[in-house]
Formats: structure tokens, C-alpha cells, sequence
């Protein structure tokens, strides 16, 4: 096995073997600021050990759709995973798959996936959910897109490791107005995609106000193992991107070095451990927004990447 295969599949690993650590820090971090005790950072792990130990209960209303999608999710964002830089700064065997523009679209088609699933079952609060989230993609995914461009924009390509290899190459760019812009831009579609506060709260249990988690509501067992499993891997590689391109581009290993890439995992866990915390004082600090407001805060995350993309040109002019 090559080095890059070998690396491959280390990244794979890595990503579907801490992702729900990263959700349990995060979980375990957000009660303590609240003065609580709060679940142990291993809480998701046994979770997914007790879901995936139990049977499955699925409507009569339910098809081929509602059984698939799990695993459609789950590939997608294992998919996502393969393309981006997460523990190496060079192309892997399977980078080819695309760029983060085509990441975005993956994104885009487990998210569909999700709604299709929630909408087969017959359930009310499922399609409510896959209504909800449905619009608030339509706003999301564009602004993502065009935040991809602002980093495309310094460095001259939508590939993410040519990317990270530019802004790393040169440290000033980190402080240019269009990166900065860019940053926040992304951070924002971060909390977003990842079902945070200010847009929804991943330990709700009043039905009528989530929004994630109410198009998952008829899933159960080893499906809803899945869901879980790929959600958490979604708010991971979703962190990486945001901390491995835009914050801290720095201390990936080499694609022809196995131990520079697993050396990397420490670093990059560091990484994410900040970008954790930011997360957690945002759900700290902020109520989560009311519906209708939501529109303004993805308004705000795209005109940030616009405003990004026109500084772009007017320092290159």
C-alpha cells in the first residue's frame, strides 16, 4: 500500500473515529459554562454503541427513500471528508473526487436526502422539519459557495489544497480584509450547517422549535445511529475546513509521509479544540434567533463573502 492510500484511509479514520468526540467535548464544554456537570465527552460514543445494538422501527408509509438515506448521508460526508485537507497539505489518491465547490453540492445532496426521508414518512413534524431546513439551504448553500470564492480569489483556485498551500505560503494574507471577511463569513455557515445557536439548538426537545432534529424524529436504531454518526461528521469536517484554510493553515503532514500525517492528528485536534470553544461561547453567549430572523443572519454571512470578493479586486486593482 502507498503512502498516499495509506493516508487515505487514515483521514477516513480519522473523521469517522473522532466526530463524536468533537460532539462530546463540545457538549461536555457548553454544561460547563452553564454551571452543570454535563455528559462525559465519551456520551456519543456510547450512544452509538446503544443505537446501533437496537432494532429499527419504520411507518408503513415509509419506502426505499426513507431506508436509503441514512446511508446516502453518511457517504456524502465520508465523501466531503476525502476531498478536503485534514491531516496533509497535498492531494490524496481520492482528492480528485472535487473541489469545495463540488463539496458543497455533496453537502447539498445529503441534505436533500435528509428531506426526502423525512417527507416519505407521512410524519407532520417531519415535513415541517424538511421544510425548515430546506429554506434555510436554499439561503445557506449559496453563501457558502460564494465564500469558497473569497479564499479562491487570494489564491487563485477552488481546490482546497492549493488553497490551504497559498494562504499558508504567505502569512499576510491571513490579515487582507477579503480573508478576514471570508472567515467570518464561513464561520457563521459553520454554526448553520452544524444546527447551532443562533440558528437552532442541537439539545432542544421542544418539537415545534428544532428544526435538524425534526427530520429525524422517525428514525431509530441502527438508522438512527447513522444520521447521528453522520451529522457529527458533517460539524467535523466542516471545523477542519474552516481551521486547516482559513485560521490556521498550518501544520499538515505530508501526502508521502504516513508519520507526518498522523503526526498532524494531534495538531489538527488542537485546532479543533479552539475552534470548539469558539463555538461554545456562541451558544453561551446567544438565544436562539426566531424563525423569521434566521434569513437575516444568512443575508449577513453572504454580503460578507460579496463584500470579500469586491475588496478582492479593489486591492488588486
Amino acid at each position: 500500500m502507498t503512502p498516499g492510500i495509506a493516508l487515505q484511509v487514515i483521514q477516513g479514520l480519522v473523521v469517522l473515529a473522532f466526530a463524536p468526540l468533537y460532539a462530546g467535548v463540545m457538549a461536555r464544554a457548553s454544561a460547563i459554562v452553564a454551571s452543570k456537570r454535563g455528559p462525559s465527552i465519551w456520551q456519543p460514543y456510547r450512544d452509538l454503541a446503544k443505537w446501533l445494538h437496537k432494532s429499527t422501527v419504520i411507518s408503513d408509509q415509509a419506502s426505499f427513500v426513507f431506508r436509503g438515506a441514512p446511508f446516502v448521508a453518511f457517504a456524502c460526508y465520508l465523501t466531503v471528508a476525502a476531498i478536503v485537507p485534514i491531516i496533509t497539505d497535498q492531494p490524496l489518491p481520492l482528492a480528485f473526487l472535487g473541489d469545495l465547490i463540488g463539496g458543497a453540492f455533496v453537502l447539498s445532496l445529503a441534505s436533500f436526502a435528509m428531506s426526502l426521508a423525512a417527507l416519505d414518512t407521512a410524519s407532520p413534524l417531519g415535513g415541517l422539519g424538511a421544510s425548515r431546513a430546506s429554506w434555510i439551504g436554499s439561503l445557506a448553500e449559496p453563501a457558502l459557495i460564494l465564500v469558497f470564492f473569497t479564499v479562491g480569489a487570494v489564491s487563485a483556485s477552488d481546490n482546497p489544497y492549493l488553497m490551504n498551500q497559498a494562504v499558508a505560503g504567505s502569512p499576510y494574507v491571513i490579515v487582507l480584509p477579503t480573508h478576514l471577511l471570508g472567515l467570518v463569513a464561513f464561520f457563521m455557515l459553520v454554526l448553520v450547517e452544524g444546527g447551532r445557536i443562533p440558528i437552532d439548538n442541537p439539545t432542544g426537545s421542544i418539537e415545534i422549535s428544532m428544526i435538524e432534529e425534526t427530520r429525524v424524529l422517525e428514525f431509530s436504531g441502527r438508522e438512527y445511529a447513522l444520521v447521528k454518526w453522520a451529522s457529527w461528521m458533517k460539524l467535523f469536517v466542516l471545523s477542519a475546513i474552516l481551521m486547516n484554510i482559513f485560521v490556521v493553515p498550518w501544520g499538515l503532514g505530508d501526502a508521502t509521509s504516513i508519520t507526518g500525517g498522523l503526526l498532524a492528528i494531534p495538531v489538527l485536534l488542537g485546532k479543533l479544540a479552539v475552534c470548539a470553544l469558539a463555538i461554545v461561547i456562541i451558544d453561551s453567549s446567544f438565544a436562539k434567533l426566531r424563525f423569521f430572523r434566521i434569513a437575516e443572519f444568512l443575508g449577513a454571512s453572504f454580503l460578507l463573502a460579496l463584500v470579500g470578493i469586491v475588496t478582492s479586486y479593489v486591492i488588486g486593482a
